[in-house]
């Protein structure tokens, strides 16, 4: 299973820094993103209608976890539409998720 190198290349929350290639399967930070254990938050969209970075930038404060929230919502780019549910894992909670890795 794939792991984060030593040397991280850009912010600790860029989904590049936990993916082998393009296997976005083969990551530890899948595997542990798929919890159910971890505690989990409601996100209805009323603005940022198909703008994930935004939503992101919403909720975690920075656009940069925009490929953490696609990946947990699993949806395309049709489904962030206003009215919309997400269920989306805390800033704490991810973070320390990261750091763990």
């Amino acid at each position: 299973m794939y792991s984060k190198a030593n040397k991280v290349s850009s912010g600790i929350e860029d989904v590049v820094n936990y993916i082998s290639g393009y296997d976005v399967y083969n990551s530890k930070l899948i595997e542990q993103l798929r919890d159910p254990s971890l505690p989990r938050e409601q996100y209805e969209i009323k603005t940022f209608e198909y703008r994930p970075d935004l939503i992101a930038q919403d909720f975690y404060g920075s656009t940069e976890y925009e490929g953490l929230l696609m990946i947990q919502t699993g949806s395309t780019l049709t489904n962030f539409k206003k009215g919309a549910t997400l269920t989306l894992i805390p800033k704490s909670n991810i973070d320390s998720l990261l750091r763990s890795i």
